[in-house]
């Protein structure tokens, strides 16, 4: 167990160097990006985007089976097993890669050139931005099943390193914008086709240097009954994919129809820091989920429970660590790093914010229910509800409510699906619902709770220059960290934390 903890740790580690480094890449890009592209033609640019990623819901769905099915293997210790899911799912990758050029090519198309809602002077770079996204949309799909090995093998060294050099040349992306010698628009999507290129050659070459299953791609014959066993998992998994797409990228759009541009820039703008935010979350569960996946496989459930409670409870945390004080000053914030503050950006980055914290706590069950492969009923649950939204904002804006709404709305939707997900799975995995809320829910909610009315009272004091925020970020997170560590943290967690700050402190000073 201790060598798991030492994994975890290191894994953790790298992932949160990673992270740092996207994070301020992140907020310095974006604002690069909006100056040098302006406000219209970066909302263009996610309205193009929301479309072709309605084509990457296979990729999602593929890559939710190639971690599950690679992970279990490497947990029954069975190398030939590994071999042959990892040739199975290069096949089903370029399958893909095949319907996603036919869709793109077909509804793509005919949406830009007949639905997009953007100035007629600027269709045609549209139209160019959506061919250059498409591609990298099948090079992204094609590097899956190498990136799903690298995760499953918890080589999460390379995974940072790789992550920090495709954000120094997404920096290069955002100045060459300037310097463009064609449309700016339809130079940035193919200076990321560009990066998306390179990411793909770095996988390949790790992958087929430290991996035995990706040297033999090209090695014996092709499974039928693994195609359709992977081809089965992907179908579930996919359904609740094409909801998830279709609701996250279909609000763009729908924004789009009924608004302007510059709404769709500030839904970008949101999104964006959301994403760099939710990186935290995310970085501790990709570190947890292989984990949780591996003791299923070996039959070790107990030892499963605790790492789900972890990475629900822990994570969960850092979301709340993080957003609670962003939202409380984020006028002040979006003012400091933005030349121009698109209308909307601050109520919907709340709303986002909260959804993403809400969403998260159910993460590491959605992993131990694909560990034990009986997703049918789960997913298709799950998938019904999401997919309701979308119609459900459509009828909303059809009765003239805000922007914000679609949001609001979102959240609600978010709450209804967390219930399912630990619902279902806690019964599937023989875990007690009640036991579920008292270890994780309750914790969650009174440190949510505690950590708001402290940031709000700090808040009371802000002013607007540089020192107040500083001064209230230090205090925020002061008192946050000992709400956490009193209230959110059990005895055993208490005491693991104090033995392991008392061998740092020995350890430096012997």
């Amino acid at each position: 167990m201790n060598q798991k903890n030492s994994s975890l740790a290191k894994n953790t580690t790298f992932l949160y160097l990673r992270m740092f480094v996207i994070l301020l890449v992140s907020l310095f890009t974006t604002r690069i990006i909006l100056k040098n592209l302006g406000i219209e033609d970066y909302g263009i640019y996610n309205v193009v985007g929301s479309f072709v990623s309605l084509f990457s819901f296979f990729q999602t769905a593929m890559s939710s089976a190639n971690y599950r099915y690679f992970a279990y293997s490497i947990g029954e210790n069975k190398q030939e097993k590994l071999n042959s899911y990892f040739k199975t799912s290069m096949v089903i990758a370029i399958i893909i890669i095949l319907l996603t050029i036919f869709l793109g090519e077909t509804l793509g198309n005919y949406y830009i050139w007949n639905i997009l809602n953007v100035p007629s002077d600027r269709l045609s770079a549209s139209f160019w931005t959506f061919q250059l996204s498409l591609i990298s949309c099948c090079i992204s799909t094609l590097y899956m099943p190498f990136f799903s090995d690298v995760i499953a093998h918890e080589k999460m060294s390379f995974f940072a390193y790789l992550s920090i050099v495709e954000s120094a040349l997404k920096i290069g992306v955002a100045y060459l914008i300037s310097v463009s010698p064609i449309d700016h628009l339809v130079f940035y999507a193919f200076l990321i086709l560009l990066c998306n290129l390179i990411v793909f050659v770095s996988y390949y070459l790790y992958g087929k240097v430290n991996f035995l299953e990706c040297g033999k791609i090209f090695k014996g014959k092709i499974s039928y009954p693994l195609l359709k066993e992977m081809g089965a998992f992907s179908g579930w998994t996919l359904f609740v994919t094409i909801a998830d797409v279709f609701v996250m990228q279909g609000l763009n759009i729908l924004i789009n129809s009924f608004f302007t541009p510059v709404v769709n820039a500030a839904r970008g703008v949101a999104v964006q820091i959301q994403g760099a935010v939710d990186q935290f979350r995310g970085n501790l569960q990709t570190a947890f989920n292989p984990q949780i996946t591996k003791q299923y496989a070996a039959g070790s459930y107990n030892e499963m429970f605790t790492l789900m409670y972890a990475s629900a409870k822990y994570s969960t945390f850092v979301m709340l660590f993080l957003s609670i004080p962003l939202m409380f000053s984020i006028d002040y914030v979006l003012n400091l790093w933005l030349v121009e503050v698109p209308k909307y950006t601050n109520i919907f980055l709340k709303l986002i914010l909260i959804s993403c914290i809400i969403d998260g706590i159910s993460n590491p069950f959605v992993t131990a229910i694909g560990a034990t492969g009986h997703i049918r009923r789960f997913q298709t649950i799950v998938g019904v509800v999401k997919l309701l939204l979308l119609p459900s904002c459509w009828i909303i804006l059809l009765l003239g409510c805000a922007p914000e709404h679609l949001f609001i709305l979102y959240l609600v939707g978010t709450l209804l699906v967390v219930f399912i997900r630990m619902k279902i799975s806690s019964s599937a995995i023989g875990m007690k619902f009640e036991q579920l809320f008292f270890n994780i829910v309750f914790p969650i909610i009174k440190i949510a709770i505690l950590c708001s009315v402290w940031c709000y009272c700090m808040h009371l004091f802000m002013r607007s220059n540089i020192f107040s925020f500083l001064m209230f970020c230090i205090e925020g997170a002061i008192g946050m960290l000992v709400i956490i560590y009193f209230v959110g943290l059990d005895n055993k967690e208490k005491k693991y934390i104090k033995s392991f700050i008392k061998r740092k402190y020995s350890n430096d000073f012997n």
